[in-house]
């Protein structure tokens, strides 16, 4: 069964567009898919993220297609029985060796629900090309209900979940703070 998750955007407290995330859970993994749709003060366009995961969670393959002024392509894929990662964008493609399973940046938002960290813990991830702190923070409750926090560094996003659902990111981009909020979810 497929679960639908749907997000309104926001940019300095103004409406800035929405994006829907499926997540198909399978018996060998995750495939899932991010879409967004941005209206200005930020650049107009679209954007989707596809990521499989394997069975542990991490990244077999990640894509981010970029629609706005002109088209860009971003591929990650772990080639395990070549025992490399091959990083691709338009026609350039590098393939490095493949050390560890890493996170990209859906299948992480992705395991975040499922963390065991204690308020104050911190784990990092490796991700292609670099690594990912997560911290946990203390709770906080919303409307009654009690969301655990993360803060992700390198970026210093604020990740807040609620139930097992992320409910609300924040992040620093340029002078203002980008926000995604949940609005609807659907399935389990």
């Amino acid at each position: 069964m497929k679960e639908v998750y749907r997000y309104a955007y926001h940019y300095a407290g103004r409406p800035v567009g929405e994006g829907r995330l499926e997540v198909e859970r399978r018996k060998r993994g995750v495939r899932a898919s991010l879409q967004a749709e941005f209206l200005p003060p930020l650049p107009p366009g679209r954007q989707r993220w596809q990521t499989e995961l394997d069975a542990e969670g991490f990244s077999l393959r990640f894509q981010e297609r970029v629609e706005g002024k002109e088209v860009r392509v971003f591929t990650v894929e772990r080639l395990e029985e070549e025992g490399v990662v091959l990083v691709s964008q338009g026609k350039e493609s590098l393939a490095y060796p493949c050390l560890t399973p890493y996170h990209d940046p859906l299948s992480l938002f992705l395991a975040l629900p499922g963390l065991a960290l204690e308020p104050g813990e911190v784990v990092r991830f490796p991700m292609p090309g670099g690594r990912v702190y997560v911290e946990r923070l203390p709770d906080v409750e919303v409307e009654g209900k009690a969301r655990r926090q993360y803060r992700l560094r390198p970026g210093l996003s604020l990740v807040q979940v609620e139930e097992g659902r992320l409910v609300r990111v924040a992040q620093q981009v340029g002078r203002h703070v980008f926000e995604a909020v949940l609005l609807e979810a659907e399935g389990p």
